[in-house]
């Protein structure tokens, strides 16, 4: 076994348990403390489950035929998207487009011009970081708070590990996908580099671990989330960045490893899910809620009572637990789910 392998694989438990670690507690704050200004798009069912499985599996083929600069644009668009709809409550409007503007200009402006040198390589690494992982907390809460149950990712989880497996191995398209993202902006994973070290953890990895967690907190608790949080650290991050000391199938090179994370995760998920399921049923939105579990302030804009006028989006203010006294006449954002 070559030091070299041995370095780059403390280097990706580091990176790789960092990155997830990140991703799972911020979206935890955020659901703890943020109501989402949700755009209407109805309840989240078993039927979303389908339509992520085949979007999951057909967007990377898209992506592998796609120009340069329509992968580009199409990032840019997805990224905005995705922090104007998750931090439109909490910043206002001008600074929000402001920082948008600034985070993915400077990312492509890292990778047009810093990547010639070790620190170059840092600085993209760090902007790219706090888009995925602020566009990562963003969306686990969208789809959460839109009604989505621990089981709903549980399933998910299965199928990509299937995917992953299938799509690392037999036909190696999640490789071709790590070779044809590196160096280029917008780049939809959390990494960082150091000489000839390199490690990232891809977007699709961060959504399911955070999903996973905060559905847990969201349906059983705080103890739930616990258990999320290790089997996400140990299933997610630590054993499949040391994969590669012992299966040789995921290096390609001398310390060029992709691994399919979601192959030994999707398991592991699911026996926490059995586990955690005799406990009894889910909590909905609404009885999460109106548990002290839902502890801390949350944000939504005002609403008014004048049938003239629309809301403004801008305008937030903190609402108490649902348990305490309030003089508000309307249910919590979410309570209907």
């Amino acid at each position: 076994m070559s030091p070299i392998l041995i370095a780059q694989t403390i280097f990706a438990v580091v990176v790789i348990l960092g990155g997830a670690m990140a991703a799972c507690g911020c979206s935890l704050a955020y659901f703890r403390r943020v109501r989402m200004q949700r755009p209407a798009i109805g309840t989240f069912n078993g039927r979303d489950i389908v339509f992520l499985c085949v979007f999951i599996v057909g967007l990377p083929l898209l992506y592998l035929v796609m120009p340069g600069w329509a992968l580009t644009g199409f990032l840019i668009i997805t990224f905005t998207a995705s922090l104007a709809i998750g931090y439109r409550s909490l910043v206002p409007p001008t600074l929000l487009w402001i920082g948008i503007g600034v985070l993915l200009g400077a990312d492509i402006w890292a990778a047009r011009t810093m990547l010639g040198t070790v620190v170059g390589w840092q600085v993209f690494w760090a902007i790219t970081s706090v888009i995925v992982l602020l566009g990562a907390v963003s969306v686990v809460n969208l789809y959460v708070q839109g009604g989505m149950k621990l089981r709903h990712v549980v399933v998910f989880a299965m199928g990509l590990a299937v995917y992953d497996a299938v799509f690392s191995t037999i036909v190696p398209i999640t490789p071709l996908l790590a070779d044809r993202f590196l160096g280029k902006p917008l780049d939809p994973s959390i990494g960082m580099s150091s000489g000839l070290l390199a490690a990232n953890i891809g977007i699709g990895d961060l959504l399911v671990y955070g999903l996973f967690v905060v559905t847990a907190f969201k349906a059983y608790g705080k103890r739930a989330a616990r258990l999320a949080l290790a089997t996400v650290a140990v299933f997610g991050a630590i054993i499949p960045a040391c994969a590669p000391l012992v299966l040789t199938i995921f290096i390609r090179g001398e310390i060029n490893v992709v691994v399919p994370a979601q192959t030994f995760f999707g398991p592991a998920a699911t026996l926490t899910y059995l586990w955690l399921r005799k406990n009894g049923p889910e909590r909905s939105m609404a009885r999460f809620l109106a548990s002290t579990d839902a502890s801390g302030s949350r944000t939504e804009p005002l609403p008014t009572t004048d049938n003239k006028r629309s809301p403004d989006p801008t305008n937030t203010r903190t609402f108490p637990h649902p348990a305490e006294p309030t003089k508000a006449s309307h249910a919590p954002v979410g309570a209907e789910i």
